[in-house]
């Protein structure tokens, strides 16, 4: 199996990810996608924020001053504040992130303003996939330019098409993997120095140490 690796006994202190899964579907390739960029990190406590459990008002500047941040932004805004870096999963609807996901990020963005940006200029991994070849490749570069507006360093992106022929029982093919972990590993080694990625050996049998909940 490959994977991406780090190695935990070369950590002073154990960095935290948040993987983000931005489409509220029930049964989400993009989802799927998100879990096996999860499944082989080691040493790094990997927590989740599904939009299937974010449910909040459209943005509205004239309901904002008028009633308001939503009461459950501010949990939102410092649980995300509270990671050393991001991996982002979104759909691509038309050819943009899904609706619900930026609400989200335009409430957050109000409610950072004149304070530090929500990301914290720390490393964001985006990635997308798709049932056919664009493997929602639009958003992910109009995604490259809108995230560093809200402190995002994005120091990645990985784009699958045609889900369903590249991801058999659980797994995604050999070359599309190899893809998937270089950009893992670039964006691991921002995270934390000691990030290492390639073929797992067949008798390694050590349980995960990431902790994969969701937070909302």
């Amino acid at each position: 199996m490959m994977g991406v690796i780090l190695f935990p006994d070369m950590c002073c202190d154990v960095k935290k990810i948040l993987a983000i899964s931005a489409s509220s579907h029930e049964l989400s390739i993009n989802r799927s996608l998100l879990e096996v960029a999860t499944s082989d990190i080691k040493g790094i406590a990997v927590d989740s924020l599904d939009m299937r459990y974010v449910l909040l008002p459209f943005y509205n500047e004239d309901n904002q001053r008028v009633l308001g941040f939503p009461d459950r932004l501010s949990g939102i805004k410092s649980t995300i504040r509270d990671y050393d870096g991001y991996i982002i999963a979104t759909p691509e609807h038309n050819g943009l992130m899904p609706a619900a996901f930026k609400n989200l990020l335009d409430w957050l963005a109000c409610a950072c303003k004149n304070e530090v940006a929500l990301f914290g200029n720390k490393p964001v991994l985006i990635m997308s996939t798709s049932r056919n070849k664009s493997g929602g490749a639009t958003n992910l570069s109009i995604m490259e330019k809108i995230l560093p507006l809200q402190g995002a360093k994005v120091v990645g992106s990985y784009s699958l098409g045609s889900f369903y022929d590249a991801f058999k029982d659980g797994k995604l093919n050999i070359s599309e993997q190899v893809k998937l972990d270089t950009e893992l590993s670039r964006f691991l080694r921002d995270v934390s120095p000691h990030a290492t990625s390639g073929v797992r050996p067949q008798s390694f049998s050590q349980q995960p140490v990431f902790e994969f909940k969701n937070l909302i």
